[in-house]
């Protein structure tokens, strides 16, 4: 596997690089740019991988995010956290509602495939 760059990160400095390439996403969706999106989402994908791998799986530092003010730092929270409390999937339910956007939209499809069994959280 490639190195991904994240090994010497604290958790905190994790955390706040998951909420600052969340941002970024939130921003490039507003604005339609696919490119900074797919870009700022690959990168916020090896974050959590690297939380993951760590001892006692750090990805419960993201917990708190789930009450964060920006829907997509809530929504990527919610994704990264499944596995670990009730709590993401109710996140959803509270982001899945709130309108026609990118992000209830994604909420919706992964409490569909919740619901279905079609996804199982690791």
């Amino acid at each position: 596997m490639a190195k991904r760059g994240f090994e010497t990160c604290s958790t905190d400095e994790l955390v706040a690089l998951f909420v600052d390439l969340s941002l970024e996403m939130k921003r490039a969706d507003d604005w339609l740019e696919n490119g900074a999106y797919n870009r700022a989402h690959k990168k916020l994908r090896d974050v959590r991988a690297e939380m993951k791998t760590r001892p006692g799986d750090e990805r419960h530092a993201l917990l708190p995010l789930l009450a964060h003010p920006n829907i997509q730092v809530r929504l990527n929270a919610a994704f990264a956290t499944l596995a670990l409390s009730p709590d993401a999937e109710a996140a959803l339910r509270g982001i899945a509602p709130l309108g026609p956007g990118s992000q209830p939209f994604e909420a919706r499809l992964m409490l569909e495939a919740l619901e279905e069994g079609s996804y199982k959280p690791t």
